[in-house]
């Protein structure tokens, strides 16, 4: 172990770590920590909301639904707050780095701005009470008049939890570059040296302003382009659906690669496989009920339990890091982890951006993937068909899953201990570069 970590913090971290240190690198590193209280707060209730006990739901009841009200406080929006968060860092850094005095209030509500231009606010007919379907069918006694429909206007929340997640960083980089651009070069209304600070940034931002919002409203609604779609189409094409091992190993690095890039890859690979694996899944549990042999073998619910164990071992990791930050961070995040919500350690640690802890992101999944395949194939691994929530911690949910068969739980806690041998070297390399910083501040 002591050699693997002397070869990656001599070879393999100092190119990275380089990496790391880019003008948007850090910036979008940066972001992650502005929102990471409310990844972490937002789990807590999903915890409470959601944790795996019958009786203790039971208990709940509907009051449960009130709790988990308040679990998406950090990832239902998480692509809005993204905009800001990415906005404030950019201008931060050029502060700080650039000496710059750039007052980040405008650039951040500009960004803001832009942003809903990308995403605008729409108005559709509603009936109260009822489907849609019943709307589709009422659609031309609406509009003469004889059915009354109630007009509803809102924001599209598609793009603002993760899937917009990258969409949000090019728009808040873009917008505060494009609003440099013009300060820099002095395109703004100058005003009397009496006039308080607040008023004269407000008209120096006037001129800024106005070509960076021409510039998105054109993108946006001119020539009508949605950017965190145009993201999710380039990589569709790259999954290949089918029940074989190739597919499923594909299926895994685009996951995991677009998690380590800020894009939730479960929702945009479950956008293309998922109506065939749905599909399969009802195959396999109507077989599973009727005790024959299961027709299919990777569906979603192999890769949810054999492939996707969470990043509890990361929390192990950084629980025997020395810098305070790293440790503390391994603490906070310990329970969500558990119960697989991996958000605090991607969005807080960060994973996504981070070239150094992409790789043990990305190599885990697919170490898990192939040896379950190999076991899977020699029929030493049963195949997973039950359904089981989500929130399950890994090692109980493959148990469940497979009808209770001990040979997933122990496959499970054993890829607990494979991740960690995984993760562990990085840690270490990142933990002393975070070390040194701590020492010079």
């Amino acid at each position: 172990m002591n050699k693997l970590t002397d070869f990656i913090e001599k070879y393999i971290a100092p190119p990275l770590i380089r990496f790391a240190n880019l003008r948007y690198v850090q910036v979008i590193q940066r972001n992650g920590l502005g929102i990471m209280s409310l990844l972490i707060i937002g789990s807590m209730f999903l915890l409470v909301a959601s944790f795996p006990y019958q009786p203790y739901l039971d208990f709940l009841g509907d009051f449960r639904w009130k709790i988990a009200a308040a679990s998406g406080v950090g990832t239902a929006f998480i692509g809005l707050y993204t905009v800001i968060t990415t906005s404030y860092a950019t201008v931060e850094w050029y502060n700080k780095n650039k000496k710059e005095h750039t007052d980040i209030m405008q650039p951040m509500i500009l960004a803001v701005a832009s942003w809903f231009l990308l995403n605008p606010a729409q108005t559709v007919q509603t009936i109260a009470g009822a489907t849609p379907e019943e709307i589709a069918k009422n659609a031309q006694s609406i509009a003469d008049g004889t059915t009354t429909a109630t007009a509803f206007s809102g924001v599209s929340t598609a793009y603002q939890g993760a899937l917009g997640v990258f969409a949000a960083i090019i728009v808040a980089i873009a917008t505060v570059e494009m609003y440099r651009f013009f300060v820099r070069r002095n395109f703004t209304i100058k005003m009397p040296e009496n006039v308080p600070p607040m008023v004269s940034n407000a008209f120096s931002a006037l001129i800024p302003s106005l070509f960076v919002i021409i510039f998105w409203w054109l993108i946006g609604s001119v020539l009508e382009l949605n950017l965190p779609e145009m993201i999710m189409k380039v990589f569709q094409p790259l999954v290949m659906v089918g029940d074989t091992p190739v597919a499923m190993l594909v299926a895994t690095i685009i996951n995991r690669g677009l998690w380590a890039v800020g894009i939730h890859g479960g929702n945009i690979v479950g956008g293309v496989a998922g109506t065939f694996w749905t599909q399969m899944v009802a195959e396999n549990q109507t077989a599973f009920q009727l005790g024959e042999k299961l027709p299919h073998i990777y569906t979603s619910i192999f890769q949810d339990n054999y492939i996707m164990i969470g990043l509890a071992p990361l929390c192990l990791a950084l629980l025997l890091a020395k810098s305070k930050r790293y440790r503390s961070l391994g603490g906070l995040a310990t329970a969500p982890a558990l119960f697989n919500i991996g958000e605090p350690l991607i969005f807080g640690l960060p994973i996504m951006m981070n070239p150094l802890m992409m790789i043990p992101f990305v190599l885990g999944p697919v170490v898990m993937n192939i040896l379950a395949i190999i076991f899977v194939s020699l029929n030493l691994l049963p195949i997973p068909v039950l359904s089981v929530p989500w929130i399950t911690p890994a090692p109980i949910k493959a148990f469940l899953s497979t009808g209770g068969d001990w040979r997933a739980l122990v496959f499970v806690l054993a890829g607990w201990v494979i991740n960690f041998l995984i993760f562990y070297p990085f840690v270490i390399a990142l933990d002393r570069q975070e070390q040194i910083t701590e020492q010079e501040n």
